[in-house]
């Protein structure tokens, strides 16, 4: 079943998850200030890309069993990450990753790219080669053609 979504919907989805995200960081988080700092410019972004992908992909569908079900895994992966610190690899890297190889959105491509910026200047310059960088970047595109490959 194919969703009509009209134009706009796909750039609200993005704006409405990255203020939920920016909410929660003023209203309900509770550490301290220099933590709620990054977490705004860290996982702010990423929010926005997880709308417009998710939006994206509902007004692309159908795309069969196999490729919702690597979807689901991939989200349910990487949100584990900031919240459990598992899997050991960067769930940035590899949403980005498998968003650029499966999202034909433009705006969602975009905001994968400019989260794939953040999360290389945090992985390497930041964190000084943070581990979880190649994993999560091995992670997304083993995703992203396992999705290309999916039948629909």
């Amino acid at each position: 079943m194919r969703f009509r979504i009209r134009p706009l919907c796909i750039p609200l989805a993005a704006f409405i998850a990255s203020l939920a995200e920016a909410a929660y960081v003023w209203f309900g988080f509770r550490g301290d200030d220099h933590e709620r700092f990054y977490r705004l410019w860290y996982y702010t972004p990423a929010a926005a890309l997880a709308g417009a992908f998710t939006a994206a992909r509902i007004a692309e569908g159908p795309h069969g069993r196999w490729r919702w079900t690597i979807d689901t895994l991939v989200a349910a992966l990487c949100l584990a990450r900031p919240l459990t610190g598992q899997p050991p690899l960067s769930g940035h890297a590899w949403f980005c990753v498998h968003a650029l190889l499966t999202c034909r959105h433009p705006l969602a491509r975009a905001l994968a790219l400019i989260v794939t910026a953040i999360t290389f200047y945090a992985k390497i310059v930041l964190w000084h080669w943070d581990p979880t960088l190649w994993p999560g970047l091995v992670a997304g595109l083993v995703s992203g053609v396992a999705w290309l490959k999916a039948k629909r």
